[in-house]
């Protein structure tokens, strides 16, 4: 059993370490929107390439991400902001969330009075929600965190045994390309928190919806902006497991402070 810490009840997304409300762009056309709402009501969002122009698996693909991202026990409720004419409709992807949690909201800019109509109904909707559901504490007991893995770590091992040993349950990723691709697969796996370790060549990065720890290697470019990591890698085994404390607690990450990174969802068939 993992370290007893506060959290944040979400219903069937079940107990997070964040109280996000996810407003949650169903196609590529409609995230400068969902941004604009995000903004407005402290919440999350992201850009994607989505949601239209895609065939194939890609079509049920990426609907069941998206679902399972709304699914996260960090996320309380979500505002699905859709264009209108695009491969995945929005209402449709609202009445698959709603069949498992009820705080969700969808607003369509073709049926809203365009970008700036809304942009005022996603602000109230968004408000409605988070009336209508206040975050709630209760402790987790069973935290989960990710680990990712786009370079060679002497010390992997050593973490995985620390981290088991404290009680944590541990996810361990492998990016082939970027830890882009590892924080999907954690997210699909429903971590509540990230310890990233990117490429020597590649800078710190974050996720919306989870908290990413990212541990700086002796490399040139991470030495040369080791103000965008968390902590030294020859610093590990001594740190981390207060670092992680602190964070589920709700200390931000740099990258939660810089709302850097981004979402890549799993694609199998090349866009049109």
């Amino acid at each position: 059993m993992s370290p007893v810490t506060t959290g944040f009840s979400h219903g069937n997304r079940g107990v997070g370490i964040r109280n996000h409300q996810l407003i949650l762009p169903s196609v590529v056309c409609s995230t400068h929107v969902a941004r604009r709402i995000a903004e407005a009501v402290k919440g999350v969002t992201f850009a994607h390439q989505h949601g239209c122009g895609i065939i194939g698996e890609d079509v049920a693909g990426i609907d069941n991400f998206f679902i399972q991202l709304a699914d996260h026990p960090n996320v309380n409720s979500v505002l699905v902001i859709a264009l209108g004419c695009e491969t995945i409709q929005g209402q449709e992807l609202a009445a698959k969330l709603l069949q498992s949690n009820e705080s969700t909201q969808y607003r369509i800019i073709q049926e809203s009075g365009g970008v700036e109509g809304t942009v005022a109904a996603g602000v109230k909707a968004a408000g409605e929600l988070n009336d209508a559901y206040p975050a709630t504490s209760t402790e987790i007991q069973h935290l989960r965190v990710g680990i990712d893995l786009a370079r060679p770590v002497k010390e992997l091992v050593a973490l995985e045994k620390l981290l088991h040993d404290a009680g944590y349950e541990v996810i361990t990723s492998q990016s082939e390309f970027s830890s882009a691709e590892s924080f999907t697969r954690l997210a699909q796996e429903k971590a509540h928190i990230i310890v990233s370790f990117p490429d020597d060549s590649q800078p710190a990065s974050g996720f919306p919806l989870i908290p990413v720890i990212n541990v700086a290697s002796s490399g040139f470019l991470h030495q040369a902006i080791t103000g965008d990591f968390d902590i030294q890698e020859s610093n590990l085994i001594a740190e981390i497991l207060p670092l992680i404390a602190q964070v589920a607690a709700g200390s931000q990450t740099v990258a939660e402070r810089n709302k850097s990174g981004e979402i890549r969802a799993p694609r199998v068939v090349r866009s049109v």
